[in-house]
């Protein structure tokens, strides 16, 4: 039993996010959540939320259903490092609860991405999370689980975050029962020491699971029982999802002490939750169920319930059928059936990919004996030996072509991800182009009606003019208008050597006033304030398909004296290179022609 139930614990267990705060209800928290998003279905800070809240709650399908949302929005928004990163995260656990791997994959490889951008910790923590449930539930690889969580141990303790680290230790805890390895025991125990320093009733029901699957994998039951009793405890006061796992453990362990009278009443009272729990819950209840029976000889009740088990509907139930069915042998066994039990274990090795260990061995030679000497099969029994090896060669290229299709798909998706921002970003740059010399040309005129021409001159030397007294208003005003005009009528700003001191030159004032208005009203210093012209008529000219400029030429065009300057200053304030943005805009018939038209 311990085998079989050691997977699906801890399928379901994995399934708990990294990046949740503390909840002492769930469902309270969710409802909140809701009502906020009721009032505003574009509440970003409500729909990450709920992402998690659902997540917690093992309730995959609705936090993929807020997830989607919410990355919708981040990437209307362009909010690549919060809302984006986090959308992707919980979709990347999401999906892989669902066995989703493609999906997964792509997702917690972007949200890898931002979160390693921006050195966010706390973030990596949650994408670290991800990887290892990816790592366990779809490529069945514990090692690499391991390592991922190990990963993200580190990263929740740069980020001092004790909630986050108290998830990782007890996920920890769970890949060692996997490994049937109570090296486990120490995280089991840590989370759940966390969970009680921070009253957390969900960091204790995380610690008091791994801690009685950890003494109930050392055979320690009367150590198991009040781990498993509290976490019962704590279920049913936080109403969460999935609850038939704890009556699961539970039984199992009154099953190991002998007590199958009160271990059937548990598997009985978490089948009739059947509702509410995942498919693979209901599986191992039944599972549980029918071993306890057979321990008590009620061999043909055991069977049905075996047999339901196989029946149930489940994407997972090909990783732990094997279970179910030796099981089956050992009832059928059990009633005498040596030609039936058989049958079971020829299916078994059809199916199962895996290497017997020693018990199992055991089992199947004295089964073959007794069937050898009723029906004398010993030929038909060794040509099957034979081509269950050959179909195993043939799934382990199956295995490999699939990876390397799901990496060249993944690549491809990522590729596409990339070009559709490009795209949007200069759509986006060239309509705020457009909008910013609409606006110029409203201005060009409205100062020539007013009479403001660029720059008028005074005889009073500008230095001693403000010695003595600060720029008013009407005079920072007019200041800014000018410098506005002779960067709009005379761009000035071709000149690759213009200092600050040729402008207050040209404008008849100083430095130190001049750079005053900058500040002022535009918030910039003055080489981004002349930058920032420089770039947009570098835009323009990126974007038009009858200049045929190279990229230096361009840069030398447009005032930077340097093209290691351009490239730079150009990168940071678009979001891509020079390059990278010319072949994008050239690639938009439609833009092109409405700025040509």
């Amino acid at each position: 039993m311990k085998t079989w139930f050691t997977f699906i614990c801890l399928c379901l267990l994995l399934s708990i996010p990294a990046a949740l705060p503390a909840q002492d209800d769930n469902a309270r928290a969710i409802q909140e959540q809701e009502e906020r998003l009721a009032k505003d279905s574009g509440n970003t800070d409500a729909l990450r939320q709920l992402l998690f809240l659902y997540l917690h709650k093992a309730d995959y399908h609705k936090a993929v259903i807020r997830g989607e949302r919410l990355l919708d929005i981040g990437y209307r928004k362009q909010d690549y490092n919060n809302t984006v990163m986090y959308a992707h995260t919980g979709l990347g656990q999401a999906y892989t609860m669902l066995g989703d791997s493609v999906k997964a994959y792509n997702n917690l490889c972007q949200a890898r991405l931002n979160a390693e951008s921006i050195k966010n910790d706390s973030a990596l923590c949650s994408v670290y999370n991800g990887f290892g449930l990816y790592a366990i539930n779809i490529n069945k690889d514990q090692y690499s689980g391991l390592h991922y969580f190990f990963k993200g141990l580190e990263a929740a303790k740069r980020s001092h975050n004790e909630h986050l680290r108290a998830i990782l230790l007890g996920n920890i805890a769970s890949t060692y029962y996997l490994k049937q390895d109570t090296a486990g025991l120490p995280y089991s125990l840590e989370a759940y020491e966390v969970g009680h320093r921070q009253t957390s009733p969900y960091l204790i029901y995380i610690g008091a699971m791994t801690t009685a699957y950890m003494q109930y994998l050392r055979g320690h039951y009367d150590e198991a029982l009040p781990y498993i009793k509290e976490a019962e405890f704590i279920i049913q006061q936080n109403n969460y999802y999935d609850q038939g796992l704890v009556y699961a453990l539970h039984g199992s362990i009154l099953s190991a002490q002998g007590n199958t009278r009160l271990a059937i009443g548990y598997f009985q009272k978490g089948l009739a939750l059947k509702e509410q729990n995942q498919a693979s819950t209901q599986t191992i209840l039944l599972h549980g169920y029918a071993q306890t029976l057979r321990k008590e000889g009620k061999y043909a009740q055991a069977i049905s319930l075996l047999q339901e088990a196989l029946k149930a509907h489940d994407t997972n139930k090909l990783f732990y059928r094997s279970e179910i069915i030796d099981e089956l042998a050992t009832c059928h066994a059990g009633m005498g059936d040596y030609a039936q039990a058989f049958q079971c274990l020829r299916l078994l090795k059809n199916e199962n990919d895996s290497t017997y260990n020693t018990d199992k061995e055991k089992i199947i030679s004295d089964l073959r004996i007794k069937y050898d000497v009723e029906r004398q099969e010993n030929e038909i029994q060794q040509s099957k030996l034979i081509l269950l090896q050959k179909e195993k060669h043939e799934q382990l290229l199956i295995g490999i072509l699939v990876i390397i299709v799901l990496i060249a798909v993944s690549l491809w998706l990522l590729y596409q991800r990339k070009s559709r921002l490009y795209r949007t970003i200069v759509r986006q740059k060239q309509e705020a182009l457009r909008r910013e010399e609409q606006l110029q040309d409203t201005i060009r005129r409205m100062n020539r009606e007013e009479g403001i021409y660029p720059p008028p001159r005074v005889s009073e030397e500008p230095e001693k003019k403000y010695v003595n007294s600060s720029l008013s208003d009407e005079k920072k005003n007019n200041l800014f208008q000018r410098l506005e005009l002779c960067m709009m009528e005379q761009a000035i700003y071709h000149d690759n050597f213009l200092t600050l001191k040729q402008v207050a030159e040209t404008l008849d004032t100083n430095r130190t006033y001049l750079s005053q208005v900058i500040n002022e009203q535009t918030g910039q210093t003055f080489t981004q304030y002349i930058n920032h012209y420089r770039i947009n008529e570098a835009v323009r000219l990126l974007g038009d398909p009858n200049v045929h400029l190279s990229i230096k030429a361009i840069s030398a065009q447009v005032g930077f004296s340097s093209p290691t300057t351009f490239y730079k200053v150009f990168q940071s304030s678009v979001g891509m290179s020079p390059r990278e943005y010319r072949e994008n805009a050239l690639s938009l018939p439609a833009i092109k022609t409405e700025e040509n038209n």
